[in-house]
C-alpha cells in the first residue's frame, strides 16, 4: 500500500486588488497581485484499502474521509477540500478511497486564501498520490470549478498578477523575499457580503482607477519603496466599516512608524509589509503586548510570515 503524503498548504496576502465590475456570473471582475506567504497548514493524504461501512463517518460514502484539528471546521461537501477530492476522482474515473486530514493553522475566512489553497493542495497532492501525472495547467482549470483563488496556488510562483475572477493567472518573476506581520480579527467575513456592499456603495464609479503596472514593476525590480507606496484594496473601505478596530489598529501601527498596512482579500486580515526580519518579529512582539494591556481584543492572532519563495 502506497506511503501517506504530506504537503504543506501555504496562506497567501493580495498586495493590490481592483474591482473593474459585476460579472454574469454573479462574480466580479478584479484585478490583483497575490503573493505567497510562508505561514501553512498542514495536509495529509492516507490511502485506504477498505471499503465504507455504515458506520463511517458522514461523506465516507463517495470514498472521501476529511479530518482536522479544528472542529469547527467542515468536513463534509461544504469544504472545499472535500469538492477538489470528488471532483478529480469524478473527471479520471478514480474509485480509491481517501483519508485527508486537514491541521489548520491559517485563519478561516480571513482573507488569507486557507481554503483556496486546501483545495489547491489537495489536486496536486492526489495528482502524486494516485500517479495521474496530471499537468498544472490542467490541475488550475480544475481549480476554476472550486474557487476563484485556486488556480494561484496551483503553480509554484511567490508572485502573481490575477484577472478575470482572479483566476487568469500571470506569474511575476521576481526573487524578491519580504516580511510580514498578519493581524486577523477574531471575526468571519463572507466574501460574497463584501462585494454585495462594494455593489450597492457604486465605489467603482467613484473611485479612481490604480494602474497595478507600477507594483507589478515594483515586483520585479524589487524595489521595496515602491511596492510600499502602492499597496492598495479596493475592498478596504467595506470591510473597516464592518470591523471597526481595523482602522483602530492600522491608526496604532501607523504611530509606531509602519505606514505600508492592508487588507487583504475580503478581510478581515490586515498586513504590514517589512523588509526585514527583525523589524517584523519587533512590531509582532509589541503588538502583542498592546493586545495584552487591554487596548484592543486580546483574541486576535498576530504572526510573522515572509514570501514563500518555494513551494
Amino acid at each position: 500500500m502506497k506511503a501517506d503524503l504530506e504537503l504543506l498548504s501555504p496562506a497567501k496576502i493580495n498586495l493590490f486588488l481592483d474591482v473593474i465590475g459585476k460579472r454574469k456570473d454573479a462574480y466580479h471582475d478584479i484585478i490583483t497581485i497575490f503573493e505567497k506567504i510562508d505561514f501553512c497548514d498542514r495536509i495529509k493524504f492516507t490511502p485506504l484499502d477498505r471499503k465504507p461501512s455504515l458506520t463511517e463517518p458522514s461523506g465516507f460514502n463517495d470514498g472521501i474521509e476529511i479530518t482536522s484539528n479544528l472542529n469547527e471546521l467542515a468536513t463534509d461537501k461544504n469544504n472545499l477540500v472535500y469538492r477538489a477530492c470528488s471532483l478529480l476522482k469524478k473527471k479520471y474515473g478514480i474509485s480509491k478511497p481517501v483519508k485527508i486530514h486537514i491541521e489548520k493553522r491559517i485563519p478561516i475566512a480571513a482573507g488569507l486564501g486557507g481554503a483556496s489553497s486546501n483545495a489547491a493542495t489537495t489536486l496536486k497532492g492526489l495528482n502524486r498520490l494516485w500517479n495521474l501525472n496530471i499537468k498544472d495547467s490542467e490541475l488550475s482549470n480544475l481549480g476554476k470549478e472550486i474557487g476563484a483563488d485556486v488556480p494561484f496556488f496551483i503553480f509554484n510562483h511567490s508572485f502573481a498578477l490575477g484577472s478575470a475572477r482572479g483566476d487568469e493567472i500571470n506569474p511575476i518573476e521576481s526573487d524578491l523575499e519580504m516580511w510580514h506581520v498578519i493581524i486577523s480579527p477574531p471575526v468571519r467575513i463572507l466574501t460574497k457580503k463584501i462585494y454585495q456592499i462594494y455593489d450597492d456603495t457604486n465605489l467603482n464609479l467613484t473611485d479612481v482607477r490604480r494602474d497595478v503596472r507600477i507594483i507589478v514593476r515594483a515586483i520585479e525590480k524589487k524595489d521595496f519603496g515602491e511596492i510600499k507606496k502602492h499597496l492598495y484594496n479596493a475592498l478596504e473601505p467595506i470591510v473597516s466599516k464592518k470591523v471597526t478596530d481595523i482602522s483602530k489598529a492600522k491608526d496604532f501601527i501607523k504611530k509606531m512608524g509602519f505606514d505600508a498596512i492592508c487588507v487583504t482579500g475580503s478581510g478581515p486580515a490586515i498586513f504590514v509589509l517589512t523588509s526585514k526580519r527583525k523589524e517584523a518579529e519587533d512590531l509582532k512582539e509589541k503588538l502583542v503586548k498592546s493586545f495584552v494591556s487591554g487596548r484592543f481584543r486580546n483574541d486576535w492572532k498576530i504572526f510573522v510570515a515572509k514570501t514563500l519563495t518555494s513551494t
